[in-house]
């Protein structure tokens, strides 16, 4: 765990205690701590369609001073953060940018791409559509595990694997090898049992318990009935019955269009607070 390079997306108005406890943990632990501050643009300019029936762009008056003050409050708060983190003695760096949409998503990937592990401050909650755009960059554009609702410097007594056999499972696994390795106990929940047509005398997650367990994991394999209830409340019903500090589970299993219209596993174990969750894709 040491020597790793955790990137910590924060906001404007993330404060300095919460800034400086990651960086600390980061210096016991000898890692680097790259600060992202990241701003979403005002909202951008619209379209109409005007007298003459063709599409014109509508630009808000104020559009280009509200983008000035943002740059201006971006930059200052970030040579803040640096200030802060230069009198700590922490290895780190701070970078701001502020984007929308697609852009945005490359940009924090970008970010991400030389990091271990990306994390999210919990102010950005305050702005969901930004705090999603930053989740689903790190997940769909950077090789890296992203971490909510807790920090990568925390030693968890306790893990839950969710386990489905699926490949965004398996990559978080792996992804999550590092904590799985130092933890007391990692539990395996499986929750879809296999159908009565599959091989004879199989146990789903015994394959990756046996992976673990050659990593020197103290593993337990469990499977629970969901009992006609969803998978993100059996992940967290479960999670806490085991005493879990920290849950493993692959994200988009299905595609990112289908779980934003219709909801799904992932996007309400994003929108929880109450577990630590690290997800791969």
């Amino acid at each position: 765990m040491q020597h790793r390079t955790s990137t910590y997306y924060l906001g404007v108005n993330t404060d300095d205690e919460r800034i400086l406890e990651c960086a600390e943990a980061a210096r016991i632990q000898n890692g680097h701590l790259t600060c992202i501050l990241v701003a979403a643009l005002p909202n951008l300019p619209y379209l109409k369609y005007g007298s003459n029936r063709f599409v014109e762009a509508g630009l808000p008056s104020n559009w280009l001073d509200l983008l000035k003050a943002k740059n201006v409050a971006l930059k200052s708060r970030a040579a803040e953060v640096e200030a802060l983190l230069e009198r700590q003695g922490v290895s780190a760096k701070v970078i701001a940018f502020i984007g929308s949409g697609l852009e945005l998503q490359h940009l924090v990937a970008q970010q991400a791409n030389s990091s271990d592990i990306a994390f999210l401050d919990a102010e950005l909650r305050k702005d969901p559509d930004l705090f999603h755009r930053i989740a689903c960059g790190v997940l769909f554009y950077s090789p890296i595990a992203l971490m909510v609702n807790g920090d990568p410097f925390v030693r968890r007594d306790c893990i839950f694997l969710a386990w489905n056999d699926g490949l965004p499972a398996s990559r978080a696994a792996h992804l999550a090898l590092p904590f799985l390795r130092v933890t007391s106990k990692v539990v395996i929940g499986c929750f879809d049992l296999p159908p009565p047509d599959d091989v004879e005398g199989q146990v789903r997650g015994t394959d990756i318990a046996g992976w673990l367990s050659h990593h020197g994991c103290n593993v337990t394999v469990s499977q629970f009935p969901r009992g006609g209830n969803s998978i993100e409340h059996c992940i967290q019903t479960r999670a806490r019955e085991m005493g879990a500090d920290l849950v493993v589970m692959g994200a988009y299993g299905h595609s990112y269009m289908r779980e934003s219209i219709f909801g799904g596993t992932t996007q309400a174990m994003l929108e929880q607070t109450g577990i630590p969750v690290l997800f791969g894709h």
